[in-house]
């Protein structure tokens, strides 16, 4: 029991290491201007607010996440870059931890848990970031954490303290899923589906009590909806106006086929090919067991429900890549667990002495020992990568936004304009990760410039952009032209600015 407890904390020590390092390298920019909105909502801006990042676009913004961001915002405030990745860094290992925990609960071992978490969590990565979405995630989790446990006491307690623990808590779920980020509302129909299974394979429970946690579950869910931020009409329309405006264009709501055809898309093929392979062999699994135990196992109240949100994700992921990293995530634990059922049956081939797995070689490539003292190995190597890794999770460009001229007018793309509006809050941006402010046809303005059809507009008066090969006709256009004159180069960002503006003193970045 010391051992495999010992072999639990280990596995989370590497995964938390892993975690440490995700969070040092952001590639994710929108924290960053979810940073400088949570600073203006602590300044009294109203919620639905006149845009002041912006010296392309005006008109009322409606932040997306309004409580994250002021999480973000007081990092930011307290500990600058440093603050957001203290943030990143606590909402994955909070992530993992939970999804570890589910995994033991559902009969999961800990070296089993931690080779199965490995490769998704590497094929979920572009999802783990100081962003909104990791803390619905660990709601998500949540959610089927309290499903589980309050099943296991339902059938004692009487039907009116279940109907008001399981309202209340559908309330509390859903409306801090809201106003942590919106996508919350689309998830609550989803928790409230993950709860019926629950209830469906909960023990001692009659069909009226079944039903009426059901009924009261979904109310309290609802009921959150309905005090979210803007509503439930606007959210639902916010979302189906980001819809329009993402589709086909940003790389997480693109499809696989269409990613696959972008720079650097290929990387999706093996990530799509891994997941669906964990997915399946994980379903033929649980079939079995819920066969051999029925669905009054406590395992098939955790795992069912799991596999409700996880499964159509993943699927429908290969049509909009943003679903196959929740449905990645969501997974885990019963990819862990099925994963420790595939090593009992090799323990069990071993023991009759049967086949390959009986191999002296892979009696000691497989012995527990061996991968413990090769996991202490890991953790004390990533240890040393962990502390060398963190630089304060500066992004590369911010070496030319703090050169960057006060007051200019910033063209760049999205992901530097990030950094910039937090950083920078003197410099106006031409567009950010804010799509739902900026429309569809900014984003494809945007490309057009980016690819040489349209020239960058007069008005700029400074410029970054990274020197990779899909930009250097670019690259070469600004260096070219008399209009620009280059400024700065830092980490392969160029900065170029207006020849009036050269040399003026640079703003200061924090």
């Amino acid at each position: 029991m010391a051992t495999e407890r010992f072999r639990w904390w280990l596995g989370f020590a590497v995964l938390a290491i892993m975690g440490a390092a995700r969070a040092a390298t952001p590639t994710e920019r929108d924290p960053f201007w979810s940073a400088r909105a949570g600073l203006e909502t602590l300044d009294g801006t109203p919620l639905a607010r006149p845009d002041t990042w912006s010296w392309s676009a005006e008109g009322l913004w409606y932040p997306n996440s309004p409580a994250w961001n002021v999480v973000l915002g007081l990092a930011w405030e307290g500990l600058g870059f440093w603050g957001l990745f203290w943030v990143a860094f606590a909402t994955t290992t909070a992530l993992i931890g939970l999804a570890m925990y589910i995994a033991k609960c559902a009969g999961a071992r800990a070296l089993p848990t931690f080779f199965a978490f490995v490769p998704l969590l590497f094929a979920a990565s572009a999802g783990l970031s100081a962003r909104a979405t990791v803390m619905i995630q660990i709601l998500i989790f949540l959610s089927v954490l309290f499903a589980w446990w309050w099943g296991s006491r339902a059938a004692s307690r009487s039907i009116a303290q279940s109907l008001v623990v399981v309202g209340a808590t559908g309330f509390a779920l859903s409306f801090a899923g809201n106003w942590i980020h919106l996508s919350f509302m689309m998830l609550a129909a989803a928790v409230a589906v993950m709860w019926a299974v629950a209830w469906w394979a909960t023990p001692g429970l009659d069909a009226l009590r079944r039903l009426g946690l059901i009924g009261v579950g979904t109310i309290g869910l609802f009921a959150g909806c309905v005090f979210s931020p803007y509503g439930i009409g606007l959210t639902l329309e916010r979302s189906r106006a980001v819809s329009e405006i993402c589709v086909g264009l940003i790389s997480e709501w693109m499809s696989l086929p269409t990613m696959l055809g972008h720079e650097g898309g290929w990387i999706w093929l093996p990530i799509t090919v891994v997941t669906l392979i964990a997915a399946g062999a994980t379903v033929a699994w649980f079939v079995r067991l819920l066969r051999a135990v029925g669905r009054f196992d406590a395992r098939i109240r955790l795992i069912a429900p799991l596999l409700v949100l996880a499964l159509p994700a993943i699927v429908y992921g290969t049509g909009m890549l943003r679903f196959l990293t929740l449905g990645t995530l969501v997974i885990l634990p019963a990819v862990a667990a099925a994963t420790t059922a595939f090593v009992d049956r090799v323990r069990r081939a071993q023991r009759q002495g049967l086949g390959f797995w009986s191999s002296k070689r892979m009696l000691r490539y497989t012995s527990g020992r061996f991968w413990t003292d090769v996991l202490v190995v890991v953790a004390v190597a990533f240890s040393v990568l962990a502390i060398i890794i963190p630089s304060g999770a500066r992004p590369p460009e911010y070496h030319v936004i703090a050169q960057l001229p006060r007051g200019c007018l910033l063209w760049s793309d999205a992901r530097i304009a990030g950094p910039t509006i937090v950083s920078r809050p003197d410099v106006k941006v031409w567009i950010d990760g804010r799509v739902d402010f900026y429309g569809r046809e900014h984003v494809l303005e945007f490309l057009r410039i980016r690819d040489g059809i349209t020239p960058v507009p007069a008005d700029a008066t400074c410029a970054i952009v990274k020197a990779e090969p899909r930009n250097a006709d670019l690259v070469s256009s600004f260096d070219e032209s008399g209009d620009w004159v280059r400024a700065a180069t830092a980490n392969d960002f160029v900065l170029w600015v207006r020849p009036d503006l050269d040399g003026l003193t640079p703003g200061s970045e924090r």
